[in-house]
């Protein structure tokens, strides 16, 4: 009988309890270095406009096209890119997970350029470069106010001379900021 009673006052606490943890009316609380990844920009304003109509334009002349991209994607980058707003390019290629164009929009031409810098910087050191094969080159350019980011690999394309001809249109829009490894 002993037993009984204390199954039965156990469960009573077991209960109580559930209800005290459900009672609570305390929201969960957010780390404050957590925060949501921005959305990339499926309308955006003149000079982002004309950053990517520059960036179609060169593509085309390789003989290709530059599209909003269907499919997510997110590149390894800096902590200073991370909130950035950002428009997300793809490459007709053959393969669905290469040819993709990043451009982030900086709020003036000098943040732009500091902006870049970082991202180059961060592809150049060894934490940067554990994202990427061994062979990726990398293309980052400053054109206005926007930071235009795309990576190339040759062993990851069934054409890469159509792979690497719309890497280089794109590596020969605006002002490129060196990768140094």
């Amino acid at each position: 009988m002993r037993s009984a009673i204390v199954i039965v006052h156990g469960g009573w606490v077991l209960a109580a309890l559930l209800v005290i943890g459900c009672a609570s009316t305390e929201r969960p609380r957010i780390q404050p270095d957590v925060v949501a990844l921005p959305t990339p920009l499926r309308s955006y304003g003149a000079s982002l406009a004309s950053a990517v109509g520059q960036l179609q334009a060169a593509v085309a002349a390789a003989g290709s096209r530059l599209e909003s991209a269907a499919a997510p994607y997110r590149p390894s980058e800096p902590q200073s890119l991370l909130q950035v707003p950002r428009v997300i390019l793809r490459a007709d290629l053959a393969e669905p997970d290469i040819g993709y164009v990043v451009v982030y929009q900086a709020v003036d031409a000098a943040a732009a350029q500091e902006r870049a810098a970082d991202l180059a910087a961060y592809l150049g050191s060894g934490f940067g470069q554990t994202n990427y094969l061994a062979d990726t080159r990398f293309s980052v350019a400053v054109l206005g106010d926007a930071v235009v980011f795309m990576s190339w690999s040759p062993s990851r394309s069934s054409d890469p001379d159509r792979a690497r001809a719309v890497f280089d249109a794109v590596a020969a829009v605006g002002r490129s900021v060196e990768v140094r490894r």
